[in-house]
């Protein structure tokens, strides 16, 4: 099965249960990208990889790993959910990485539409530090701001932000 077969949604939409999530958040990465990062996946999170090696798909390179664990960093099993998806040789067209499969289009806004910036991730995690280690082991991420303006829950979620 390729990164993007329909099989994917509906693993998503099983592991969700009806809840709202993101499936898949996507990369680029630069030449030799894909293979670095799947061996750091490999000698540090291994249980987080969908596969053992990375696919290709339209030209492009592609490495898919589980973002998050169920519980605790390295100790539970991979939450297979929400999906990292790093895409190495993606087609450069107007200044921005095009997807296998995908095209172009100009973007066009009605008027009343305003630009928007994301500067913030709520994330329903169950270790919010877990999953911060996990992408500075991986990517070398380091967050610039400690955010810890606290922890919701509700149910079975547990939002932290």
């Amino acid at each position: 099965l390729g990164p993007f077969d329909a099989s994917n949604l509906a693993r998503f939409a099983r592991e969700q249960r009806g809840r709202e999530g993101i499936a898949v958040l996507g990369f680029a990465a630069p030449e030799g990208g894909v293979d670095e990062l799947r061996a750091r996946y490999q000698d540090m999170h291994p249980k987080l990889l969908l596969s053992p090696a990375p696919s290709e798909s339209g030209g492009a390179k592609v490495l898919e790993v589980f973002a998050y664990y169920q519980g605790e960093k390295a100790a539970t099993e991979a939450d297979p959910a929400t999906v990292l998806r790093f895409v190495e040789g993606a087609s450069a067209e107007h200044g921005s990485a095009v997807l296998p499969g995908m095209q172009a289009v100009p973007a066009e806004f009605d008027g009343t539409s305003l630009p928007a910036y994301c500067d913030h991730w709520v994330s329903n995690v169950f270790s919010r530090t877990g999953f911060i280690h996990t992408l500075q082991d991986t990517l070398g991420f380091t967050p610039k701001v400690d955010f810890n303006a606290g922890v919701v829950a509700a149910g079975e979620a547990q939002i932290e932000s």
